[in-house]
């Protein structure tokens, strides 16, 4: 097992979770056992770009992992992670950096290590001060380099470490049930607080993820026959955005391939459950489903009908009981071509 130093940032929305979540997702490899890690800092960004504080810690892991391997697998985290690695020094939700790898010195095309930032960086070696000891060869080196940036522009500062998100809505339901006249000691709710958070982190699963990647596309025979590909009744669960109220129902969609490409039969369903995973209303549903078809299968036409009930409608407000709202989204041939959208509808009947 060699022993490595790891630097986290973040600086694009709940920053404090996207580190912890790199470390949850760094910790389940089976070659990696994560040993410690540093309190929380903040800093001002460097390299000239606009942007917000970063977050970040220094964390000390044991691996089997080869450099160039970790490597890899750093950077499946943070694309699981939503890191998009557009401007070498912008925004970012998650930034993990190898410092030392054990106490060799690497020169790759994609890899220096020690890191060639380092020494340059107050905000890396503060945490990583807290994780280090005198005899490890480059201790003195990164206490020199500390002593002479304290008197610089940089400026660091040590943060306190913030509930979880599940944390948080717990203690966000306890204030709810105080609210409404509970008591959130008593026997019945004493889990309560938990059991809710648990569930919206279930049922609002994608609300982080920033589009559909659980998909794969296939290639067929291409056909002068614009044949569609139909899937009804895929049931689905939402909550909407206005009253966190739930709605459900049936989605029917359809499509017409271009080119011999189509899509995995199940992935559609999928589809409709990462769509309806957050908060949301639902034209939009409809309409994001439609158009994530269209951006993945550039197909001829895609067509989508979604049918609901609402609890913000039956439960209060009007309270109509039984009442379906349905919403449609038509494109390309589906669009254009009032006798293929006639065929899709009367398909649903």
């Amino acid at each position: 097992m060699q022993t490595i130093y790891l630097s986290l940032g973040s600086n694009i929305g709940d920053r404090q979770y996207y580190i912890h979540e790199a470390i949850r997702l760094l910790g389940e490899h089976p070659k990696i056992i994560v040993e410690q890690q540093s309190q929380f800092y903040e800093t001002s960004p460097v390299g000239g770009v606009k942007q917000d504080d970063f977050i970040n810690i220094a964390l000390k892991i044991s691996s089997l992992l080869a450099p160039q391997a970790l490597l890899d697998f750093i950077h499946e985290v943070e694309l699981k992670l939503n890191r998009e690695r557009k401007i070498h020094w912008g925004p970012r939700t998650i930034d993990i950096d190898i410092l030392f790898y054990g106490e060799e010195e690497i020169f790759e095309q994609n890899l220096v290590i020690p890191h060639r930032e380092l020494l340059n960086r107050l905000f890396v070696m503060l945490p990583l001060l807290e994780l280090i000891e005198p005899p490890f060869k480059y201790y003195q080196l990164i206490q020199k380099a500390v002593t002479k940036l304290n008197q610089s522009e940089q400026h660091v500062q040590v943060v306190a470490e913030e509930p979880t998100p599940r944390g948080r809505i717990a203690s966000a339901v306890k204030e709810i049930l105080f609210a409404v006249g509970e008591d959130p000691h008593r026997e019945g709710l004493l889990e309560t607080p938990q059991r809710v958070a648990k569930m919206y982190e279930e049922i609002l699963s994608s609300q982080r993820s920033l589009k559909f990647e659980a998909y794969k596309l296939f290639k067929i025979e291409p056909t002068e026959v614009d044949s569609p590909v139909l899937i009804k009744d895929i049931p689905f669960y939402s909550m909407c955005e206005h009253h966190i109220l739930p709605f459900f129902g049936k989605v029917h969609v359809a499509y017409i391939p271009d080119q011999g490409n189509i899509i995995g039969l199940s992935k559609i369903p999928r589809l409709v459950d990462y769509v309806s995973h957050k908060l949301s209303v639902q034209e939009n549903i409809t309409s994001e489903i439609a158009e994530t078809l269209d951006e993945i299968l550039q197909p001829k036409g895609v067509a989508v009908v979604v049918e609901a009930r609402h609890m913000c409608v039956e439960m209060r407000g009007v309270k109509k009981l039984n009442s379906k709202t349905k919403t449609s989204y038509f494109s390309g041939a589906y669009e254009k071509d009032s006798v293929k959208r006639m065929e899709f509808l009367e398909s649903l009947l």
